[in-house]
């Protein structure tokens, strides 16, 4: 509706998507400080786990400890890493912001022996709830869904690919 729109200022719009761009651009390069700049000190991260299972990890400490191991290796483990969003919908919770967009993620891993020769993957959706802090807006809970078979409860993780499969060493 359009009344949805004019119930957030344009400012704040941009701001919501200048800060979506810094999470992608942290992510992306390994920056794992101005990754968790981009949530608020509480904020939660809900993130599936490499099983499928839901992960939800609490506060800058929490997401750190989750997040933080792999954020020191993006330089190695992957080329060109890129969280893409689009479609992306905001609608007004009180004061904070809900946000809803696609997110594709583009890996480039020409460098991989054991991986077909070329860009992979993944996609799935981000629901976000930003909230406004001092002179900008940061990410105070945040639910990631990604598009995985463990996630649509069919097939297994990518960890449980058997030999030839895309993925696996052999």
């Amino acid at each position: 509706m359009i009344e949805d729109f004019d119930d957030i200022p344009v400012r704040d719009r941009l701001m919501i998507a200048d800060r979506m761009a810094r999470y992608s651009w942290a992510i992306d390069s390994g920056d794992l400080a101005a990754y968790l700049d981009c949530f608020t000190e509480d904020g939660i991260l809900r993130h599936p786990l490499r099983d499928g299972s839901p992960g939800v990890f609490e506060g800058h400490e929490g997401i750190k400890a989750f997040i933080g191991g792999s954020m020191g290796q993006r330089a190695t483990q992957t080329y060109g890493h890129q969280h893409q969003f689009n479609a992306t919908c905001l609608s007004r919770e009180g004061e904070d912001i809900r946000v809803a967009a696609y997110c594709m993620i583009f890996r480039h891993e020409f460098h991989r022996q054991y991986w077909p020769r070329g860009a992979s993957w993944r996609m799935g959706t981000w629901h976000a709830l930003f909230r406004s802090a001092g002179k900008s807006w940061r990410i105070a809970d945040l639910d990631v869904r990604m598009w995985t078979d463990t996630a649509l409860g069919a097939g297994t993780a990518l960890v449980d690919r058997g030999p030839g499969m895309p993925g696996t060493k052999d």
